[in-house]
């Protein structure tokens, strides 16, 4: 019986460009406004609507997987609000990307697009997507998994008419969609804990985020709406998510974290300002009617002489599969290190 990787394929013919590797395949989707899918030792990874594929027809064709948004959601330039009405624009919901260049290993993906935001300003942009397959990163080869998928994408925004940074801000913004099960929990390795989050989303996940010397877990089950943030100053060295119950573990990283001007993205009034935070990385978890979570790499906007340019993010991916727990446990220990106030 096909999985849910060949289903997909399937069901989007020659639209979907895949890549392979003993442990696994990669696909980008062009005609699914450019979402990447991964499986890896017959397991498929991310989370994916298959009637919404089917029949995209909805304000918001949510298809699950890795997939570029303009920043910020919110606030005085938000791109995802009409007024007080959240809404997501034709253009980034539907507007299918074309093949640019192809490669052995990856793929550029374009297009041209008119974004408006709550102010009222236009911005013409190009939206470009440079997925590839990579080595597993070093810090992460010393540990036993069976299996192994990294790929990196390089994202970019560029402003084509002349914009004032006054009238409106813009950042490349990736959203890694997965499944939530009992099992999921999200995590962030970073430099003093106790203040690398921002909870200015929504409410305060409260238990569900515990801390530890050299990080924090956050319960990410899909059964209670919140999202948290992590600050540039956080000096993060990546973020994820794993499952005991299946032995797989997550890791993602924004390999310029920092770079341009950063601003708040959050999806709220920003009573503060745009510039009231500067998040590098995003965790979102979903209430039960969707049962997902979201690994989130966010970049900065390259402003020039007032004039706004555009943005540039890189991120990687890394899925490793393990045969025992313990594995996982022990790459716990030595990143995340024990719950604050143990030794």
């Amino acid at each position: 019986m096909a999985g849910r990787f060949d289903e997909l394929t399937s069901l989007i013919g020659g639209n979907a460009i895949t890549f392979q590797t003993p442990a696994g395949r990669l696909a980008v989707c062009p005609t699914l406004t450019g979402r990447l899918y991964a499986e890896l030792g017959g397991r498929f990874l991310h989370r994916i609507e298959m009637d919404t594929i089917a029949h995209p027809d909805k304000p918001f064709n949510n298809f699950g997987g890795n997939n570029l948004w303009p920043a910020p959601e919110g606030g005085l330039f938000a791109f995802n609000y009409r007024g007080d009405v959240w809404c997501v624009q034709p253009c980034i919901n539907a507007q299918p990307y074309r093949v640019t260049r192809l490669d052995p290993d990856g793929v550029v993906i374009e297009k041209e697009v008119l974004l408006t935001n709550r102010a009222g300003v236009e911005l013409r942009v190009r939206m470009a997507r440079h997925a590839r397959l990579t080595d597993t990163p070093q810090w992460l080869s010393m540990f036993p998994a069976t299996r192994a998928l990294s790929y990196t994408v390089h994202d970019s925004l560029t402003v084509l008419n002349d914009v004032p940074a006054t009238q409106a801000l813009i950042a490349a913004w990736t959203l890694e969609q997965f499944d939530a099960t009992p099992g999921t929990v999200s995590f962030g390795i970073v430099e003093k804990p106790q203040s690398a989050i921002n909870f200015d989303f929504y409410a305060h996940p409260g238990e569900r985020i515990v801390y530890r010397r050299h990080g924090f877990t956050y319960r990410t089950d899909g059964h209670a709406r919140g999202q948290i943030g992590i600050s540039v100053a956080a000096n993060a060295r990546a973020i994820g998510f794993y499952d005991l119950s299946c032995g797989l573990l997550c890791l993602r990283r924004n390999e310029n974290a920092g770079r341009g001007t950063c601003f708040n993205m959050a999806d709220n009034a920003q009573p503060k300002g745009p510039y009231s935070a500067d998040d590098a990385y995003s965790i979102f978890n979903s209430d039960p009617d969707m049962r997902a979570f979201e690994l989130e790499t966010v970049g900065g906007a390259d402003i020039e002489q007032g004039r706004l340019r555009g943005s540039e993010l890189v991120s990687s991916t890394t899925f490793l599969q393990f045969s025992d727990s313990a594995s996982i446990a022990a790459f716990l220990e030595r990143n995340l290190g024990p719950l604050e106030g143990c030794s």
